[in-house]
């Protein structure tokens, strides 16, 4: 460090200057050495640790230093550096754009009178809530322990489950006003380097203001940006994420918020959960099974009740159709507009149970859904069989495992009510035709979305579709999904 003559007081008046005289910066004024030469040490309340400032900088700088002559040192930001703080991290910060980043970024900064620059001493003690079970996945066996919004939290969960020299964690900074840190985590001998290469390039030539949360990042590093399907895979699961770097997946951990992103993402990847793998293989082939006809459930029940009563009703069977009539005997409504009314409402209600307080809210949507359903069902403004239909839609809705890929069926579910009111199921058909062809043209990282059933791949396609034993496999320190 250069010496000069700047005075403590007017180093201290720049950094005030350039925060803005903020209410929450902190200054602690004391002298070093014989020679009691000007010190400060400056911090952003609420970010720090304060024990770890005071053990580490404050206690040192004014008990250690009485007896010592500083003057005698060439450098004197160099001797308190290596020989006073005791800190476990301490840099130099050459300039005030250097210094203020840091102290923003929760260290504490250090400044002498008659000397150019400063000593950044790292003391980040953001308070963050205690590792739970994520209420966004909710396992029956398994791990309890969940993401939070700390990266050194989270990058210590990945740890623990994967001790093995090769985990890379590699740190970027996006965000030209948040300067939010992103961490990148891979397995150096299973994830291709092309891919790793791929996700720094995205992440690099991201420019935006602020990332308040991983979604930020998942929108724009995207393949298909238009897409309604998602192509990034989100969890708050640690197990999850473990699995997916095992694989050879790239992790990517957002500060400040618990939902971690890996990539590639293929559809049967959204329909699986880590849950699968801690139960017997036939349950968990059941169960896999059972999402793929949720699914189907979820996309297709209303538009093929539509289509078939308006243009096919000679595909039901007598009985049936003759209850079905009668149902609707004397509703208002034609049969399109009754199914998206129930459609909307029961939308509208999901939406109102996750918003209302958590106590109430779960109440209020099944309350809520009895009440209007059985109240317009003996107005005679909906017809029971739709009330059926859109009850057994919704709860084929809530099997599949993906948040992301439940929004897009529910979106979707409208398109093919649209298609079957128009063309009958000939519109059912031509729509999974424009939803397939959409599929096989989307990539997530030069993956197929499709992979791997299009194309085809015989031992992988049967892993995909089939929980497949442990005992079958030849390699069992790799989890194959």
């Amino acid at each position: 460090m250069k010496r000069n003559n700047r005075p403590l007081q007017e180093q201290i008046g720049q950094f005030k200057s350039e925060l803005g005289n903020s209410a929450d910066l902190s200054i602690r004024e004391c002298a070093v050495g014989v020679k009691q030469i000007p010190i400060a040490v400056l911090w952003l309340d609420g970010i720090v640790d304060t024990q770890s400032l005071n053990e580490g900088v404050l206690a040192p700088l004014i008990s250690r230093t009485r007896e010592l002559d500083v003057t005698a040192h060439e450098d004197l930001y160099i001797w308190l550096q290596n020989s006073v703080i005791t800190a476990k991290k301490v840099s130099h910060a050459l300039s005030i754009d250097q210094a203020i980043t840091l102290l923003l970024s929760g260290h504490s900064i250090v400044v002498m009178d008659g000397c150019e620059g400063s000593i950044a001493v790292e003391t980040l003690g953001i308070e963050t809530r205690s590792i739970e079970e994520p209420a966004s996945t909710v396992v029956v066996r398994g791990p309890r322990d969940g993401f939070v919004e700390s990266l050194e939290v989270n990058v210590s969960l990945i740890r623990r489950r994967i001790q093995n020299k090769k985990l890379r964690v590699e740190a970027m900074t996006v965000g030209s006003v948040t300067h939010t840190s992103i961490l990148i985590l891979y397995l150096q001998d299973r994830a291709p380097e092309e891919t790793v290469a791929e996700v720094r390039r995205r992440l690099s030539q991201i420019h935006i203001d602020a990332v308040l949360e991983s979604h930020y990042i998942e929108e724009i590093i995207r393949d298909n940006a238009r897409s309604l399907f998602p192509t990034v895979y989100s969890t708050e699961r640690p197990d999850d994420i473990a699995g997916g770097i095992v694989e050879g997946r790239v992790a990517l951990m957002v500060n400040g918020t618990p939902f971690v992103l890996l990539v590639p993402c293929t559809l049967f990847h959204l329909m699986k959960t880590s849950e699968d793998y801690y139960l017997a293989y036939p349950v968990a082939t059941f169960v896999r099974w059972l999402r793929y006809i949720g699914l189907f459930i979820a996309l297709l029940f209303p538009s093929l009740y539509v289509g078939v009563l308006m243009f096919h009703p000679e595909m039901v069977p007598p009985y049936l159709l003759s209850s079905i009539l009668s149902a609707r005997e004397g509703v208002p409504f034609p049969l399109l507009i009754e199914a998206l009314l129930m459609e909307l409402t029961f939308e509208g209600l999901r939406e109102a149970g996750i918003r209302m307080p958590r106590a109430v809210g779960s109440a209020i949507s099944i309350v809520g859904a009895l009440v209007i359903g059985e109240s317009a069902v003996r107005a005679g403004i909906i017809s029971s069989p739709t009330v059926i239909i859109v009850a057994g839609t919704a709860i084929s809705s809530f099997i599949i495992p993906s948040i992301d890929l439940s929004g897009t069926i529910r979106l979707l579910r409208f398109f093919m009510l649209i298609c079957a009111s128009l063309f009958g199921l000939y519109g059912v058909l031509f729509g999974l035709i424009l939803i397939g062809i959409h599929l096989t043209t989307l990539r997530s990282f030069g993956i197929s979305y499709l992979a791997p059933i299009a194309p085809y791949k015989k031992d992988e396609a049967r892993k995909t579709l089939i929980r497949v034993p442990w005992w079958t496999l030849r390699t069992h320190s790799r989890r194959h999904r």
